[in-house]
């Protein structure tokens, strides 16, 4: 029986095996902000190789091993101690055990999949712990393994002196490095002293959302979608918008939107500060209501004390939404470039205040800087980018 011509071309295609950290349970994930980059771009690669997906579960499931089809492409989940903790909140001090189930589960469900699959190259996505999910792999079945690179994993992970080790291990040892930065790659490339390529992570956002943000007529809309970190500046922000002249404060409203760490620490400010009728502070928001705040809001505000090129400014180009930026990593950089926003001195509230005040009374004049700036996250050209990498290093060896 004659196979149909597509069969024999999926067939013929690359297996790649992207292993990862982040990858959202549905479109509706709202903790899944990085891992719904990682989807579209799943998706994206789909068209070119045959992709499989490695992550952790989330939630329990019967099952120590749950498989899903998200539109053709396998996403294997696979069970651990920690299922319901965010791998980001885990402590070795407290946490070990869950720390090597993650860990060890990994490679375990790596090494099956690899076995089975006869995958071709690798995607770890990112350097710790899917780093780790691969280099096992690598080791006894001789499979390739890139890695994609974020800020958290060079500069978080990068000063603490055992897991910087294991860091550069997984970097030497793999074929290709990619990071999400300019500076980052040169952090990349100073700590592996491998070279590392640049490739900008984005995801797809509805730009023709029909969805309503619950805004404050009347009144300056302000928005803050990240994650309750001290790298991210939740508490910068709260600070500036308490140091506001009183005549704009009346007039502006704040939204913010994620999770983590600071949360407590937030509302008491907020509290302490009287601006329960000024500032909202809610939990994670899912990508179509982003999409809706994005396209309402008066300007995205990212405060961050240190960053490389958030997903978030992506989508706010997308979206057309003025952004107010913190001059830290590349992100300052890109949008002084391109004049596509306003921008302060990080970890600075005064600066902060004076810059709402600025955006407040000020016509937004970046509408065509932002307009530049999103051929450079375009998804399509980063797949582009990344598969022709992969046949040159790896696959026109095989």
């Amino acid at each position: 029986m004659l196979l149909p011509v597509s069969f024999c071309i999926m067939e013929n295609r690359p297996r790649i095996l992207l292993i990862t950290s982040s990858y959202p349970m549905s479109e509706n994930d709202a903790k899944a902000a990085a891992g719904l980059f990682v989807k579209d771009f799943a998706h994206e690669l789909s068209k070119k190789m045959n992709v499989s997906v490695i992550t952790q579960m989330t939630v329990r499931q019967r099952l120590n091993r749950s498989t899903q089809f998200d539109s053709g492409i396998e996403v294997i989940r696979f069970s651990w101690a920690g299922v319901n903790r965010p791998l980001s909140t885990l402590r070795f001090s407290k946490d070990l055990h869950l720390i090597l189930s993650v860990i060890l589960k990994g490679i375990w469900t790596s090494l099956k999949t690899i076995r089975t699959k006869k995958i071709d190259v690798i995607l770890a996505l990112w350097a710790i712990p899917s780093g780790l999910w691969a280099l096992v792999p690598k080791w006894i079945y001789k499979t390739p393994y890139v890695v994609w690179c974020l800020g958290s994993d060079i500069w978080d992970y990068g000063s603490k002196p055992i897991i910087s080790k294991m860091l550069r291990v997984i970097l030497n040892q793999s074929s290709v490095l990619f990071a999400d930065g300019f500076q980052l790659r040169d952090d990349v490339q100073t700590l592996s002293r491998k070279k590392c390529l640049f490739l900008p992570s984005s995801r797809l956002m509805d730009v023709n959302t029909t969805a309503k943000a619950d805004l404050m007529p009347d009144k300056k809309n302000y928005l803050f979608i990240g994650r309750y970190h001290y790298n991210k500046g939740p508490d910068i922000l709260i600070e500036a918008i308490a140091k506001l002249d009183p005549v704009v404060r009346k007039q502006v409203y704040l939204h913010l939107f994620g999770g983590g760490p600071l949360e407590s620490r937030l509302r008491k400010m907020i509290k302490a500060y009287d601006l329960a009728d000024v500032i909202c502070l809610k939990g994670y928001i899912e990508q179509k209501e982003a999409a809706a705040y994005l396209k309402g809001c008066d300007a995205l505000v990212i405060p961050s004390r240190i960053e490389s090129i958030p997903v978030i400014l992506s989508d706010a180009m997308q979206l057309e939404c003025p952004v107010l930026v913190s001059d830290v990593g590349d992100m300052g950089k890109i949008v002084r470039m391109y004049k596509a926003g306003i921008i302060f001195p990080s970890n600075s509230p005064d600066k902060l205040a004076k810059a709402i005040e600025k955006s407040f009374y000020e016509k937004d004049n970046y509408a065509e800087g932002r307009k530049e700036i999103i051929a450079m996250f375009d998804l399509s050209r980063t797949v582009e980018t990344f598969t022709k990498t992969i046949y040159e290093n790896i696959l026109s060896e095989k």
